[in-house]
């Protein structure tokens, strides 16, 4: 039976030989959210739900930390508490705010450190303003509807970036609704339509340094 044993590994699915997704149990009575259904921060996989809570932080930070069990990282940054955990192939963090009426929010992120070595080298699929510096790429599938979000720098002035961006979107089929509107003498926002989804362009220049945000949402067949 021993020296079968390597051929019947063979016949397992990786997905069920990889680690499973960790979980963590969140307070009793709380009202919890899944953020997506699959999210990916810069390629990274990621799970995010956030627990709602009509305890006070202090109580939710004393769950959270029998839950996760030792060892726990703990960290305090005004207000806001934050505790952080290696499990495997997986870290996990929990921050937990106090909201208005004593109640609290606790966000409980997952990352797979897996998908993150094997996202080092992945393309964003999206042409960017040359000379970009992308900050932040975010993904998120929610039923029907993928949402991505791409947060980035560079040196061109907000029309030139709007033409870039522009003529980006078009390849996915996505035209401007109506003239940019101007938020300032510094800032543009401008959106875009089309069979596919819908995109919303938010431009700030400060300093000689121009940022952008671009949301797109799109249907998935």
């Amino acid at each position: 039976m021993r020296r079968r044993l390597p051929f019947l590994l063979m016949l397992i699915p990786a997905s069920v030989m990889a680690d499973p997704w960790p979980t963590v149990e969140h307070p009793g009575g709380a009202r919890v959210e899944r953020l997506g259904q699959h999210v990916r921060l810069n390629g990274i996989p990621m799970r995010m739900t956030r627990a709602l809570s009509a305890a006070p932080a202090d109580e939710i930070v004393a769950h959270y930390r029998s839950a996760l069990g030792a060892p726990v990282a703990h960290s305090r940054v005004g207000a806001t508490e934050v505790l952080a955990q290696w499990r495997g192939e997986h870290f996990i963090t929990v921050t937990i705010a106090p909201l208005a009426g004593g109640a609290s929010e606790a966000l409980l992120s997952i990352t797979d450190l897996r998908g993150a070595r094997e996202a080092a080298a992945r393309p964003t699929g999206f042409v960017l303003p040359g000379g970009s510096e992308l900050l932040s790429d975010m993904e998120s599938i929610d039923g029907p509807v993928s949402a991505r979000q791409l947060v980035l720098v560079n040196a061109h002035e907000l029309h030139a970036n709007l033409g870039s961006f522009s003529a980006s979107l078009a390849g996915r089929g996505l035209r401007p609704v109506g003239r940019p509107q101007a938020v300032s003498d510094d800032a543009l926002v401008q959106g875009f339509e089309g069979p596919s989804g819908e995109a919303r362009l938010v431009l700030v220049r400060r300093d000689g340094t121009t940022s952008a945000v671009l949301t797109l949402l799109s249907r998935n067949p």
